[in-house]
């Protein structure tokens, strides 16, 4: 499920192309060639309609995250990955699906469903967005069997402040929560280990919370991402061995002590 629109406002095109490492070089020629993937997507339209460029860029989201999945897990069984994704154009036949409901209490215009694999998605004005976030879900869940749910949220949170513009998709930072990370720091709110710790599957009912722990969630992955890419490869391939989150972030930066001075270094910075 995407983070709430809380933040979406601060969302601009920008010139910053994503992802520059050397093991993305590989992910980023498939992303170029046209007829790379085999990527299988099963759209159902309910009450909508889609144009042939609203399809074209569905397919192109799902080529890029197939080959990021790729190129982090070393594989290339995300570019055959069927993805069924029902899109719907009336807000009251979304509540009807199966978290329908819940997802419209936190503000949110799409779910993945983990038991089944399918992506629900309300069509609006920032569904690129959503479908972005909700599409990486069905990808990792494909790579790691119930991954922690700070790296499922956060990497499609991530993916979810892409711009998808042509033939190309760019980044850029979301401020509203990079300013965020700022002041739960500042009011000594933000307990960075504690949370990397908590693996439970519900962020609770609380709008405001729940938006904390996306932005959180966001935050650990911007940091590795700038920091250096290949860490969220290792991270990733680490998770899905089974280690605990703390425990690879400790093997990374020496200790989780230094890691969290790096981070939060890394956000007083920010601006």
């Amino acid at each position: 499920m995407p983070a709430t629109r809380r933040f979406s406002r601060s969302l601009k095109p920008a010139c910053y192309a994503v992802f520059t490492a050397a093991f993305f070089v590989f992910w980023l020629s498939i992303f170029s060639s046209t007829a790379a993937s085999a990527q299988i997507l099963n759209i159902q339209k309910f009450n909508c309609r889609l144009s042939k460029d609203d399809t074209e860029t569905f397919t192109k989201i799902a080529r890029y995250e197939a080959a990021f999945y790729d190129a982090v897990f070393e594989t290339s069984v995300n570019d055959s990955l069927t993805i069924n994704i029902n899109v719907f154009g009336r807000k009251d036949d979304f509540k009807k699906t199966p978290d329908g409901e819940n997802a419209m209490h936190v503000s949110s215009d799409g779910y993945y469903l983990e038991k089944t694999g399918d992506v629900f998605v309300l069509k609006t004005d920032h569904a690129n967005s959503t479908l972005l976030h909700e599409i990486s879900h069905a990808f990792l869940h494909h790579n790691i069997k119930r991954p922690p749910k700070w790296f499922d949220e956060g990497l499609a949170t991530y993916f979810g402040s892409l711009i998808v513009q042509d033939d190309k998709i760019f980044y850029t930072p979301v401020t509203g929560r990079i300013e965020r990370i700022r002041e739960l720091n500042e009011q000594g709110l933000l307990h960075l280990s504690d949370f990397l710790k908590n693996n439970t599957r519900n962020w609770g009912d609380d709008k405001k919370t729940i938006t904390d722990q996306y932005t959180i969630a966001y935050s650990v992955i911007y940091f590795l991402v700038k920091t250096n890419l290949n860490l969220i490869k290792h991270l990733a391939v680490e998770l899905k061995n089974g280690q605990a989150t703390t425990a690879s972030l400790a093997e990374m930066f020496g200790s989780m002590e230094f890691f969290e001075n790096r981070y939060n270094n890394f956000y007083k910075q920010q601006h």
